[in-house]
């Protein structure tokens, strides 16, 4: 028996909010604005012989301003990803750390069943910290199957109600 492949999960403005991602994807890094702008700014450094500030500029624009609009983008794309791809289950939290001064860098720890195994990860920047989760809380977690410790906190899992008769 096969198990149909399951659709991707539709990533809404209000999903995106919740998860902490960015209003709309990330576009690419805008290298013809760059050139444009490192290029006013070195015509009179040049002019004025300032060679090495020349050349910081053109450092700045073209390789760090890159490189970090990269790695933006880069974890914008994986928690997109795995949002829309991922395998669904019920984990717990271990420990909430408390945030930075920005409020927004919490990190979780959660454990959950990955077929056999017990997967112990941790999710950085988990915006349901910053809503009252606890140590012991029940969690739903979508994780990326080929890699069980990239995963993202969606929301507190119902506690199963309990009914109990007692025969006397």
């Amino acid at each position: 028996m096969t198990s149909a492949p399951v659709p991707p999960r539709a990533l809404t403005p209000e999903v995106r909010a919740e998860l902490g991602l960015p209003a709309i994807s990330p576009t690419r890094y805008r290298w013809s604005f760059a050139a444009l702008v490192v290029g006013t700014a070195c015509i009179p450094l040049l002019l004025a012989k300032l060679w090495s500030m020349c050349a910081l500029a053109f450092a700045i624009g073209f390789v760090i301003f890159p490189f970090v609009r990269w790695m933006e983008t880069r974890d914008a794309s994986w928690r997109e990803e795995v949002y829309r791809s991922g395998k669904e289950a019920i984990g717990r939290v271990l420990d909430v750390e408390p945030a930075g001064p920005g409020r927004a860098d919490h990190i979780v720890r959660v454990e959950f069943g990955v077929g056999a195994s017990v997967v112990r990860a941790s999710v950085i920047g988990c915006p349901l910290a910053r809503r009252g989760l606890l140590p012991d809380d029940d969690v739903l977690i979508v994780y990326a199957p080929e890699r069980p410790t990239r995963c993202l906190v969606l929301r507190k899992a119902p506690r199963p109600i309990v009914d109990a008769i007692f025969d006397d």
